[in-house]
């Protein structure tokens, strides 16, 4: 026997965007249902940022040990793979029972299985006999890996089978040239791992500036990363144990795992979203400047929207409150986002916020201005050998971009994010007493 239940809004995802979504409209006294198919919490807290920060967390502990060997510093660390592997899934394992005690408190219902719409506002689960109907939608469903297309190519794991391994190979090959594919060089190598970075091209990283990627690259291959330009992959094989990557520049690179990083796809093609009358590309959903898709009850948030902007956790969650006020006619505005950071968290770190170089240097207005900051105090203190960054103002003395490299770059771009969104210039932060020395202590010098 069909069980319909009906509410004023479904959600279909739960991670940060979604959860967001629900819990502000629960509070603005909607019935609301989230609706799930794998893991409770989405991607982000289960196989993504935090179990990759996680792991980052014991190489960056190594690494600043490392910086001051020569600085007063005695004594050999080496990371433990599967004590930290133990750390990362003692987190992991919390999430979804911790979300689903959180609906609870928050009498949010939720429903588990694959959903997809049977019309303009209705959802079937799964294989089972329940159908979801609901006023307004969010979909918020989030990216999966993309595979790669050649032969072999199930030999290869993706980012959630690389957070989760057991042990850490003598040698891995990591193919892409993106976020994930040097965050996880990064770690790898940190473990002892040989790690080769499959590129496909000669400019990885093509959002950042060139110059301070390339100080990120020097960085990684001084720490035993190698990195091949210009590979085409063309096979995956297996040798024994062994795999063995086969391209257009030698017989083979034979390792212990390969990974696939080869982007995210969105998953918005799951849904039967044609049967509720939404169109989606490539990219994502279709959204206009209310993050409303082709049916005017149906939204959609987080990664899978194709919004235009950087498919970020908390872009997602600022998305699913907006959302939120958007249904119960507390919004009546477009969307407007504030400067939003991006950050790769490799060893270095390299992050950027705001006006690029490259968009600088056709508005005769902003000026940039390059800083060396390995002898500034905040670093010099931690050893750190790469700090430096690029920063944009305009001709009021006010920062409207910024490109930073450092082990604390992560930190220091929240910071010069701040000072964007609120128009700062110099006077405006020495109006601020900060804690001295801390790296928020050098915001003046920037100016």
């Amino acid at each position: 026997m069909m069980t319909i239940k009906k509410y004023d809004v479904g959600i279909i995802g739960s991670g940060p965007a979604g959860l967001a979504a629900a819990q502000d409209l629960k509070k603005a006294g909607k019935s609301v249902v989230v609706i799930e198919k794998y893991l409770w919490g989405g991607t982000c807290p289960n196989y993504g940022c935090d179990p990759k920060k996680l792991l980052l967390a014991a190489v960056e502990a190594k690494e600043s040990v490392t910086f001051l060997a020569d600085k007063g510093v005695k004594g050999h660390n080496a990371i433990d793979w599967s004590a930290l592997m133990a750390h990362k899934t003692q987190f992991t394992s919390k999430v979804s029972e911790s979300t689903l005690a959180s609906l609870a408190t928050n009498e949010i219902d939720h429903a588990f299985g694959q959903a997809q719409f049977v019309n303009h506002n209705t959802v079937k689960i799964g294989a089972t006999d329940t159908t979801i109907k609901a006023t307004d939608w969010v979909i918020a469903v989030g990216q999966r890996p993309a595979k790669l297309t050649i032969p072999g190519a199930d030999l290869a794991i993706d980012s959630e089978a690389f957070l989760s391994l057991a042990t850490m190979p003598k040698a891995i090959a990591i193919i892409g040239g993106g976020y994930i594919a040097f965050e996880f060089a990064a770690i790898a190598a940190g473990a002892g791992a040989e790690v080769h970075l499959i590129v496909h091209n000669q400019r990885p990283l093509k959002q950042f500036n060139e110059e301070l990627v390339k100080r990120l690259v020097n960085a990684l291959e001084k720490r035993g990363v190698i990195i091949h330009y210009n590979m085409q992959v063309s096979a995956i094989s297996q040798d024994n144990h062994d795999f063995v990557v086969h391209s257009n520049q030698n017989s083979g690179i034979k390792v212990g795992k390969v990974i696939s990083a080869v982007g995210r796809l969105s998953n918005a093609d799951t849904l039967a979203l044609n049967h509720a009358g939404v169109m989606y590309e490539h990219s994502g959903v279709r959204v206009n400047q209310y993050l409303r898709t082709t049916n005017p009850h149906i939204y959609a948030v987080g990664d899978v929207a194709n919004s235009g902007v950087a498919k970020l956790t908390p872009v997602g969650a600022y998305e699913g409150r907006y959302v939120a006020k958007v249904i119960v006619n507390a919004q009546q505005s477009p969307i407007n986002y504030p400067a939003i950071p991006v950050v790769v968290y490799g060893t270095p770190k390299l992050a950027q916020v705001g006006v690029t170089l490259e968009q600088a240097e056709n508005q005769p207005n902003l000026t940039s201005h390059s800083l060396d900051m390995t002898n500034w105090f905040s670093y010099y203190r931690m050893g750190e050998p790469v700090v430096h960054a690029k920063i944009i103002l305009d001709d009021a003395g006010v920062i409207v971009g910024a490109t930073v490299i450092g082990t604390h770059a992560d930190e220091l771009i929240n910071y010069l994010t701040s000072a964007i969104n609120q128009k700062a210039n110099y006077q405006d932060v020495t109006n601020h007493i900060y804690a001295y020395p801390t790296i928020a202590s050098d915001l003046p010098y920037f100016f």
